[in-house]
């Protein structure tokens, strides 16, 4: 089983969006998701949870809340179901939550926007990977379509020495109508670019976790 913590100190990040994106599509490619929210908010959860009332045809996803001092536990009997791929969505501004899905993770994934405050707010977070000794980089979300914002983005976090991987999430309508719908993108527009990003993104991450 590998392990992805989805790591955010700043609010708005899309840290869980991205976390039931690559659940979901995870799923559609026959690898077996489980996630594990951290996230005071449910987001992620609330999510599920319509999923299953909406449609009871729906593919099943394994999802649960917990608090940071359970995910020891939880990762073992992720592992132990025979849970392929380990997805911690964690809450923002919460050290603790971060530093522990980092040091249990494989990959820390850091989602962030092409906004100043946001890139201001990376430091921290790479900080945290960083001190966990785990792989990450960070992934540009939610950026402008055919806008520059983006590619200036990376070239500030590269300066600064952090990975940032080659897929970009844009702001696309589709990720808000999939999410409304408690879908994913490749769900709700299969031949739409949203989808062709999330997929892109999740190949990335594959390749760079290992997982088969």
């Amino acid at each position: 089983m590998k392990t992805l913590a989805i790591l955010a100190q700043k609010g708005g990040s899309g840290k869980s969006t991205i976390a039931v994106h690559l659940a979901a599509y995870a799923l559609a490619q026959n690898i077996r998701p489980a996630l594990i929210d951290l996230d005071p908010q449910g987001s992620a959860y609330d999510w599920n949870q319509g999923r299953v009332e909406n449609d009871r045809n729906s593919p099943k996803l394994d999802f649960v809340r917990a608090r940071e001092s359970d995910l020891q536990r939880e990762k073992k009997k992720a592992e132990d179901n025979g849970v392929q791929l380990l997805i911690i969505d964690t809450a923002p501004h919460s050290n603790r939550d971060a530093a522990q899905a980092a040091k249990l993770a494989d990959f820390v994934l850091m989602p962030c926007r092409p906004a100043r405050f946001d890139l201001k707010a990376l430091i921290s977070t790479a900080d945290i990977a960083r001190l966990s000794n785990t792989a990450a980089a960070v992934v540009i979300n939610h950026a402008q379509p055919n806008s520059c914002k983006a590619d200036e983005a990376k070239a500030v976090i590269q300066g600064q020495g952090i990975n940032v991987l080659p897929p970009v999430l844009h702001r696309r309508a589709a990720f808000e109508s999939a999410l409304t719908g408690c879908r994913a993108v490749h769900e709700y527009e299969p031949d739409g670019k949203a989808a062709e990003e999330i997929a892109a993104l999740f190949a990335c991450i594959k390749q760079g976790m290992k997982l088969s």
